[in-house]
């Protein structure tokens, strides 16, 4: 390859790096945490004896129409041992969602629930939309194809030396040649998993984008409708007015296991109920397949079978959009692939953490002192830590608060908490010299996440912990506090046998840049 092209790839490369890192970091790290959403989900409720799973699901459905009759015209039942009910309401003409449990309600159907945590909602706006709400998503969308480009550029840079950069991890009398050569092996082992996360995250983040720009400069205004009924297991009905008896949430898995009985039900979808031309969606998985979202489409009157959607039974699009959710998310595999997930997930955090720590530092060596490195580099320690320390503190507030008088208030108080600790350490950053605040945020961060099942063990009793989703939560928060630990010891192992750059310590001030040509690898 020509010096001028490679030189081309690795600009390329970097300087979207450097413009999508920080996001990216963000969106892994909350991402690695989300591969438990089920299980932290329950985590963050109080504890409380189960009931017999799915018990009480149409007496929810009935106690929730009651009190909200336009709560029918969409609404998702969740089964589960505390099944819920996720229903849409217009407000202002904005939709709304509400969640409410059967556990919500007493036996005379009276709402006593007070709000409660909305950590595990938390962590999932961060992942997928920054804690932005409406620009979020879409600014992912154009991150993830940024994400994308830096894969191609490290692709090509990386191709023509892939079997020696395997076994390249090693200091070659340089410290910070290894941390490049750390960097290089994280994201060479890891590909596949990248491009996964790219080539989804567009699709998922960018779909409405396409579609209104499809809609407003190709096709015109019927592009939408036509786009929505492609892709919806079955479109959506028109209330006609006349109200019917329908036949009832037993009834509908019943038909759902007749037409499907491998289907493993996760929601039932309920559009127009109550009205004649009600629809019933009885979703979930098959297991054993890659994309394995399935759909049993039924009249709400009389159950009577409208479609079936699932495997080796799907249209081009539904064939196509499947595996993008299930491929994203992790859930095609089981446990053993969700962990692989978190792992991935914490390695390509590692990745966007070095990747703009080196580019800082190759800037310097280069051009001498830059302002715009000493701010990328402080920038980033301040969001990295800012971000870990801050979830870890939204965990453990959310205990406290959640048995607490104050305890309608868990969810603002976790998201308060989160954005004190991020503006704590940005200004940390940007006050103290850079080795400072490496020195001290990795250990800090590594005891909050250490601390935050001890948290959750004494105000709920450490017998808690011998459920499954529990010690999954809480394993996964240890687990983020051993990587953290092994951050700080290679952190420590580097400036123990070299000084540390400049940079870091804020004297970077007459070093003059380096000749043309003098990096031999700038990869």
């Amino acid at each position: 390859m020509r010096a001028a092209t490679l030189k081309r790839h690795i600009d390329l490369h970097a300087w979207v790096g450097i413009l999508a890192g920080l996001a990216l970091f963000v969106a892994f790290f909350a991402g690695a945490l989300n591969m438990f959403h089920h299980e932290l989900h329950h985590w963050q409720e109080p504890a409380h004896e189960a009931g017999a799973p799915d018990a009480n699901m149409q007496a929810l459905l009935d106690t929730v129409l009651a009190n909200h009759p336009e709560a029918g015209n969409w609404m998702f039942l969740i089964p589960g041992d505390d099944p819920s009910a996720i229903w849409q309401e217009q407000v202002d003409g904005k939709p709304v969602w509400h969640t409410e449990h059967a556990a919500d309600f007493n036996d005379a159907g009276e709402n006593v629930a007070v709000a409660g945590s909305g950590l595990s909602e938390f962590v999932n706006e961060l992942h997928y939309e920054l804690a932005l709400p409406k620009v979020g998503i879409h600014l992912m969308g154009i991150v993830s194809v940024l994400y994308g480009a830096a894969l191609i550029g490290g692709l090509v840079i990386h191709w023509s030396r892939l079997r020696k950069e395997f076994f390249a991890l090693k200091h070659q009398g340089n410290l910070r040649r290894y941390w490049k050569n750390l960097h290089n092996l994280v994201g060479v082992l890891s590909y596949p998993f990248h491009v996964i996360f790219a080539w989804t995250g567009a699709a998922m983040c960018c779909l409405a984008l396409l579609t209104l720009v499809m809609s407003g400069l190709v096709f015109g205004p019927q592009f939408q409708s036509a786009f929505t009924d492609a892709t919806e297991a079955w479109p959506a009905p028109q209330a006609s007015g006349n109200a019917v008896a329908m036949a009832g949430v037993d009834r509908y898995l019943a038909r759902a296991e007749q037409t499907l009985p491998e289907l493993e039900v996760g929601w039932i979808e309920l559009q127009q109920y109550g009205d004649e031309n009600a629809v019933v969606d009885v979703g979930g998985s098959v297991h054993g397949n890659v994309g394995h979202y399935a759909h049993v489409v039924m009249r709400g009157d009389d159950a009577a079978l409208l479609t079936t959607t699932g495997p080796g039974n799907r249209t081009l699009n539904d064939a196509f959009l499947t595996p993008v959710y299930s491929l994203h998310f992790g859930d095609y595999g089981g446990l053993l692939v969700r962990v692989l997930y978190f792992v991935l997930a914490l390695l390509g955090c590692l990745l966007f953490f070095s990747g703009n720590i080196l580019w800082c530092e190759r800037r310097t060596d280069r051009q001498g002192p830059s302002r715009a490195a000493a701010v990328m580099l402080r920038l980033t320690l301040g969001v990295t830590f800012g971000v870990v320390a801050g979830l870890a503190v939204s965990f453990l507030v959310s205990k406290p608060m959640l048995h607490s008088p104050w305890s309608a208030w868990t969810a603002p108080a976790e998201k308060i908490a989160f954005l004190i600790t991020l503006l704590i350490a940005l200004a940390a950053a940007f006050r103290a010299p850079p080795l400072a605040t490496a020195r001290l945020w990795p250990t800090l961060c590594a005891v909050l996440y250490m601390a935050a099942p001890l948290v959750q063990g004494a105000w709920e009793g450490f017998a808690t912990w011998r459920e499954t989703d529990i010690l999954l939560v809480n394993g996964s928060l240890w687990a983020v506090a051993a990587g953290l630990l092994l951050v700080e010891r290679l952190r420590v192992r580097r400036q123990r046998r070299a000084a540390p750059h400049p940079l870091w310590t804020g004297t970077v001030r007459s070093a003059a840049p380096a000749p043309a040509g003098a990096d031999p690898d700038p990869a």
